[in-house]
């Protein structure tokens, strides 16, 4: 539900320049950062689903019409038809649920997806809930092995150089901050029709 912007090129590294006649559904969709990135850097005009838990967020994303359609849901299961999207992103979502559901919830982007499934996860980042949402809590781990096993090609992104990866450990030594994102995983997979 965070939205990270190192995840930016590639995550949209693999969409198609243009997206014309795809739908396109966005899980956990937050404040709809992916949705404005999709508009405005891919060519065609793709139907947008958002999909949220926090109706605060969907509420202020209608007022924006950035997405085609915006459900209100927990996950999993997910409210659509088998093979109904095209494409499927959750980017910052498995971390919010149990293991097992996490699981489940893979299991149901397959089942809703015909084409292409984007997945991101911090790599070891504790989380408890922020600005009031208590779904933005990190309640499982994830790990480069949990999404191979499954049949995902994934990229470890680091989101800090060297040097800021040591001032991150003084800054969390000496004023007792949470952790910052250090690394991300990005994890795709291709469907067969």
């Amino acid at each position: 539900m965070t939205h990270h912007a190192f995840l930016n090129p590639h995550v949209l590294g693999f969409l198609s320049k243009d997206l014309s006649d795809k739908v396109i559904l966005d899980v956990g969709c937050g404040f709809g950062e992916w949705g404005f990135l999709i508009r405005t850097r891919k060519s065609g005009y793709p139907c947008l689903i958002g999909l949220d838990v926090w109706r605060s967020h969907l509420d202020k994303l209608r007022l924006l019409k950035v997405y085609s359609e915006l459900v209100y849901c927990r996950i999993p299961p997910i409210p659509l038809k088998d093979k109904s999207t095209d494409i499927t992103l959750a980017c910052e979502v498995l971390e919010h649920l149990p293991k097992e559901a996490g699981f489940r919830f893979l299991a149901e982007l397959e089942r809703v997806t015909k084409e292409l499934i984007i997945v991101s996860v911090p790599l070891n980042v504790p989380q408890e809930e922020i600005y009031g949402n208590p779904y933005e809590k990190h309640v499982s781990e994830w790990l480069p092995r949990d999404f191979v096993q499954h049949g995902y090609e994934i990229k470890v992104v680091h989101t800090l150089t060297k040097t800021l990866r040591i001032v991150d450990r003084i800054r969390r030594f000496v004023f007792k901050l949470p952790p910052t994102v250090t690394k991300l995983i990005v994890a795709r997979k291709l469907l067969r029709p």
